[in-house]
């Protein structure tokens, strides 16, 4: 064990301060918070501060201050910058020794040495920090004899976990989402997150959408894709937090799977559609969607090519589409979708399998006691709609069963 020399009163024999560096330029702002000397043991090669034991409380002819951002985004280096000075004076040309260690770990690491300039001031970047992490830094001479405090700061790590689909239907409701945390565990409430929209890897970002993370540190975005798309979602750094890492995700869009026989299930998202169980026959075949969900989180498509020929069916509600498909099992007869809201399409337009049509409509809309869609399909070669009681749903349901395990795989 090596015990340091004990200096008089003369040179400052006071018991030290532990400082942090409030500011680093060319005037330190320092505060100051009375503590013994610090006696580092640490891993790697051996320094005069090198010590197994516990040396007495000694005074300090020099003092060490080290500063660092507070936070860094996780994965990328952080700067140190420390000050080495005797009273009023900065020492230069002396070696700082800069050490780290995991916060609550016992034992530091060497991780470089760096000279101090005319100003006192030697400064050294660190590895990508991906921890929160304890650095310090301490100057000893080559006899162990002059020696500083041991100046220490914390720096934590901001991050941004991403949540989106891999894979979904088109014109299905999508949930984007992105976690803002520090040092990997607690959400960070409150603060901007960035969203930007690509069509691939080599095309240009679109303009950022802005979101807010709530409580838990959570933004969400909720949105429809209609084709393939990356999604970039960032925190930008804010309020004394560095920025998040930009993360990205591909959203592969599945156009809607149509059964052996070519006919398309009519729900954007066929998942969201109740068991078929619950479905029941009437003129066509009544089916609700999963929470009774209806407008924009109740998406219709065609189930085949067609032509829109009417809007609005008596006892169906002014809106409800009419098809003449043009392709499918029901070729050259009407489908109709009863018990809609908002239309997509106007009539004359012309529109393929999986299009987005309508929206099934909320509340009671036509005949009706809460949101469903009736979907039917008329005789060959009769009116734009409808069919009688339970004259042709069989066929629509053989075709609306066979459509559903086809999307679901």
């Amino acid at each position: 064990m090596r015990f340091h020399r004990v200096f008089p009163a003369a040179l400052g024999g006071h018991r030290p301060s532990r400082l942090r560096l409030a500011a680093v330029g060319s005037v330190c702002a320092i505060a100051a918070v009375a503590a013994p000397v610090t006696v580092l043991v640490t891993a790697g090669s051996a320094s005069a501060a090198d010590t197994t034991g516990v040396a007495p409380a000694v005074p300090s002819l020099s003092r060490m201050i080290v500063a660092a951002a507070p936070t860094v985004t996780k994965g990328l280096p952080t700067r140190l910058t420390a000050r080495l000075s005797a009273g009023p004076l900065y020492l230069a040309n002396r070696p700082v020794t800069f050490v780290a260690r995991s916060v609550g770990a016992t034992t530091w690491t060497t991780f470089a040495t760096a000279t101090t300039n005319a100003n006192g001031i030697a400064s050294v970047a660190t590895r990508g920090v991906t921890r929160p992490t304890e650095f310090g830094a301490y100057y000893a001479d080559a006899t162990g004899v002059l020696h500083s405090n041991t100046a220490t700061t914390v720096v934590h790590t901001i991050d941004l976990a991403p949540s989106a689909p891999t894979a979904v239907l088109a014109n299905a409701q999508v949930t984007i989402a992105g976690h803002l945390l520090k040092d990997g565990t607690r959400g960070i409430a409150s603060q901007p997150v960035k969203v930007w929209l690509r069509a691939s890897p080599t095309s240009a970002w679109s303009s950022p959408l802005s979101l807010r993370t709530n409580s838990y540190g959570v933004a969400t975005l909720a949105t429809r894709f209609s084709r393939t798309t990356q999604v970039g979602i960032r925190f930008p750094g804010a309020s004394g937090l560095a920025a998040s890492p930009l993360a990205i995700r591909t959203i592969t869009v599945k156009a809607a799977t149509a059964s052996a026989s070519g006919f398309v299930f009519p729900f954007a998202n066929p998942r969201q559609v109740e068991p078929s169980s619950s479905w029941t026959q009437d003129q066509g075949i009544d089916m609700f969607a999963r929470g009774n969900a209806c407008g924009a989180n109740a998406i219709l498509v065609a189930v085949g090519d067609g032509v829109v020929i009417q809007e609005g069916i008596s006892g169906f509600g002014p809106t409800a589409p009419v098809l003449r498909m043009t392709s499918g099992p029901f070729k050259g007869r009407n489908v109709y979708y009863g018990h809609t809201g908002h239309v997509y399409v106007s009539v004359g337009a012309h529109v393929r399998a999986g299009q987005r049509l309508a929206q099934i409509g909320c509340g009671s809309v036509g005949y009706s006691s809460g949101p469903h869609l009736e979907i039917g399909v008329g005789v060959p070669g009769g009116p734009p709609c409808c069919p009688g009681f339970g004259q042709t749903s069989g066929s629509m349901l053989k075709q609306l069963i066979a459509s559903l395990r086809a999307a679901l795989g």
